[in-house]
């Protein structure tokens, strides 16, 4: 039985080549993640396909641009094949009802769900944000304008306050 071994930079120390620790995320889980990925297009799914924890394929993608570049090419495959099922389904136009025994294909899929990443997909990278207007960033001189304003405000109310408490006397 042969020992799998796994690859790393030693933290700005020579590459090193280790046993791998049991349960690690090896080359080959991460193939199969990145296989399954490819095919769904889900991270939680392929994760638990390839046997490890979400934040451990979210850790490495982190860590090791490598992978993100998989990962990256892996999204687009597991993307354009939620299209062309999209596109399969829509010119099939058969629905699927739960408890037939033929295999569910494309029609199983949640059309709403998919079109929606299909969305997200194509939002701009950094941030993957809604389109909308970027919040317009203060000036000091505005920002401490701004604050005088509110301090005299809560000024004015205590001013107030006391008065209303000597007039009662």
């Amino acid at each position: 039985m042969k020992k799998e071994t796994v690859t790393t930079p030693g933290n700005g120390r020579r590459v090193q080549v280790r046993k791998a620790v049991r349960g690690a995320f090896t080359e080959a889980k991460r193939q199969a993640f990145l296989d399954h990925l490819a095919g769904c297009a889900n991270v939680t799914r392929s994760a638990r396909a390839a046997g490890v924890g979400i934040s451990t394929v979210y850790d490495a993608r982190r860590r090791d641009p490598a992978f993100a570049a998989q990962w990256g090419e892996a999204m687009d495959a597991g993307y354009a094949t939620l299209e062309a099922l999209l596109i399969e389904r829509a010119a099939l136009g058969a629905g699927y009802s739960p408890g037939d025994t033929r295999v569910p294909g494309p029609e199983t899929i949640d059309t709403w769900l998919a079109l929606e990443l299909l969305r997200l997909r194509h939002l701009p990278k950094a941030g993957r944000k809604a389109p909308g207007p970027k919040p317009a960033r203060a000036s000091e001189k505005a920002l401490a304008d701004e604050l005088c304003r509110r301090l005299d405000a809560i000024e004015r109310g205590k001013r107030g306050k006391r008065a209303s408490r000597l007039r009662s006397k």
